[in-house]
């Protein structure tokens, strides 16, 4: 038995899993090894017992789906990156529920490289698309991976943009390679293989429903070094990755927005929980991360003053000429309403060009 062969056994036995799986696989030393053991050795393992043996013992039942998988593998030109080789990602190494193998399809490289997963709702608005964009082109600057879960909103926005801007993208499939979920997107499959590609620890056998994002969001937590969410209702796709990233010891960034916005509860729940620090701009992340440089600071700050609507300009250039003022004073100044001059200084906040003071006073920086 070969290490593909094993580590796919290892993953359709019943009971067994990442978690077991991996016990097994350290206790032999090899995947291929877990096979020629004698199975009552595994009952001195924490976590197996006679039930667990029980489903071992019918392992040669599953050979005819693994080379049916294996089959698949082959035709499609899938790579397969085992636990424990040089290549397979250190900051998933690190997680307890890691796949033994992972598959993949694409041009890209993880070693080495600082990886930044970003997610967030489906269904975000102009604010977190436009905080999107803005933080992947101003995160150029220090060439990292962007990965995220390949789905609709703050998701496919991540990497178009990262493309874009010239960045390597991963996308985490919560299924096989004999799908694509969601269609819609198969249009940006042969440019995300290019300048990057997929992951998955799922195999073409396996059937697609809703749990599988669940178990997908470990992997989108577990490749980053920082996870970034944008956008999310309490309970969402997004609060569980952020649960895991919490669980793995990740950094994790969450943006804040209106208290009235729901889109932004999930990420105010996170900063006041404190699992996450508040970001504002990629310098936030940056300068939290240690990867900052004075060339870096240069280079975003430079970008900062370039995009600013009409609307914006008239809030930016009331508060350059007076340093600081309330949101009364603003609102009256520049004959936006409160909502909306508020609305405008939160965008201009995010975007490093004022900060917040107490008793709602703004200042020019």
């Amino acid at each position: 038995m070969n290490r593909l062969e094993a580590c796919l056994v290892l993953r359709l036995l019943p009971g067994f899993g990442n978690i077991r799986g991996r016990k097994l696989f350290e206790f032999c030393k090899t995947p291929e090894a877990v096979f020629d053991a004698n199975p009552t050795d595994f009952l001195s393992i924490d976590g197996i017992g006679a039930s667990h043996l029980s489903h071992f013992k019918k392992w040669k039942s599953y050979l005819k789906e693994v080379e049916k998988e294996i089959a698949f593998i082959e035709k499609h030109q899938i790579q397969t990156i085992f636990l424990g080789d040089p290549n397979y990602p250190k900051t998933l190494e690190y997680c307890p529920d890691a796949p033994l193998v992972l598959f993949a399809k694409g041009n890209f490289s993880l070693e080495k490289r600082k990886i930044i997963s970003i997610v967030g709702t489906r269904k975000n608005d102009f604010y977190g698309q436009d905080f999107c964009q803005k933080l992947i082109k101003d995160l150029a600057v220090i060439d990292p991976i962007i990965v995220s879960g390949f789905a609709y909103g703050i998701d496919i926005i991540a990497h178009k943009q990262a493309l874009k801007s010239g960045l390597d993208t991963v996308g985490c499939l919560a299924h096989g390679f004999d799908k694509i979920y969601p269609k819609d997107h198969k249009k940006y499959i042969r440019d995300i293989e290019k300048k990057g590609g997929f992951v998955t620890d799922f195999t073409s056998s396996e059937v697609f429903d809703r749990n599988n994002f669940l178990r997908r969001n470990r992997i989108i937590a577990g490749l980053a070094h920082a996870t970034v969410v944008i956008q999310s209702n309490i309970k969402g796709g997004s609060m569980n990755t952020a649960d895991y990233a919490h669980q793995y010891n990740r950094d994790l960034f969450a943006l804040p927005g209106l208290v009235t916005n729901k889109l932004s509860g999930g990420c105010h729940q996170l900063i006041r929980n404190q699992k996450a620090q508040i970001i504002t701009s990629a310098n936030d992340l940056m300068y939290a991360m240690g990867w900052e440089s004075e060339d870096v600071k240069k280079g975003v700050q430079k970008h900062l003053f370039i995009e600013l609507d009409e609307e914006e300009k008239i809030i930016f250039n009331h508060l350059k000429n007076i340093a600081q003022d309330n949101l009364d004073n603003i609102s009256l100044s520049t004959k936006f309403s409160i909502s909306k001059a508020a609305t405008l200084l939160m965008q201009l906040e995010m975007k490093g060009c004022i900060r917040p003071l107490p008793g709602k006073h703004f200042e020019w920086i």
